[in-house]
């Protein structure tokens, strides 16, 4: 198995990544980390794409969790996440002395992803290849993916990055999969954290309502990743950091 059975896989977004001291932080773990363990970065950049998108006067609908995103909308979230975003934190985790890389799902084939119908370029990851990755982790670089993949076309599709990290997870049969969050993982009905949650107690969570919302998807889409080879799923509040990892830990 080599480097596949050691690597983390770490996804990060939304206000851990537009909040400055927040994301110094955690890249400084990162690095740290990523000197120790094969470590792969994904990251989506919701606030950034939005900002950018009111600037340009294009205005974004919802349907379920996913931005309704037209042509125009998709060349705006690509140059943001893998441009602006991506080389942003390459830079920074570079400064950390890492050797940090940029790349995005459509580099190297590898994330695939279908259409969802009705939401324009927006996409579903339905399979990802690990060797551009592998052979950047054999060398020593600490990948950095945009959450952009690619189309039947080859045309680029918007990805939610919770699902190109499992999708990339699964690929590589990581030894862990962490989604750094804004909560202290996956709360119970009283808002306490749930430690430990197997694979096999997912639905009678979800059918108890403890599970709800928004969590109900991250959790199913853990629930799939662990099924495929993945050993374990974090789900933490990323600003208690990465080592400590509070929050829920997702076993077979």
């Amino acid at each position: 198995m080599g480097t596949k059975s050691k690597v983390w896989v770490v996804k990060f977004g939304g206000s851990l990544l537009s909040d400055d001291t927040a994301r110094r932080s955690f890249l400084k773990e990162a690095a740290s980390v990523a000197r120790k363990e094969p470590l792969v970065l994904v990251h989506g950049g919701g606030p950034e794409i939005n900002a950018a998108l009111d600037k340009m006067g294009i205005v974004s609908s919802w349907v379920k969790g996913r931005r309704v995103t037209d042509d125009a909308a998709m060349g705006v979230v690509e140059g943001v996440l893998s441009g602006t975003v991506n080389k942003k934190l390459v830079g920074e985790l570079n400064a950390l002395g890492v050797r940090a890389v940029g790349v995005s799902g459509r580099d190297g084939g590898l994330l695939k992803a279908k259409p969802v119908p009705d939401l324009g370029r927006v996409g579903e990851p339905d399979k990802a290849d690990p060797n551009l990755i592998l052979v950047l982790l054999k060398a020593g670089y600490l990948p950095v993916l945009s959450s952009v993949a690619a189309g039947r076309d080859g045309g680029a599709l918007n990805v939610n990055a919770d699902e190109a990290a499992s999708a990339l997870a699964v690929a590589l049969k990581a030894r862990r999969l962490v989604y750094m969050t804004d909560v202290a993982g996956v709360l119970d009905a009283a808002k306490k954290t749930i430690p430990v949650i197997r694979v096999g107690d997912v639905q009678r969570w979800i059918d108890d309502g403890v599970i709800t919302g928004g969590m109900i998807p991250k959790v199913m889409s853990c629930r799939n990743a662990l099924k495929k080879g993945v050993a374990e799923i974090n789900i933490i509040n990323g600003r208690a950091g990465l080592s400590k990892r509070i929050g829920t830990q997702l076993l077979p």
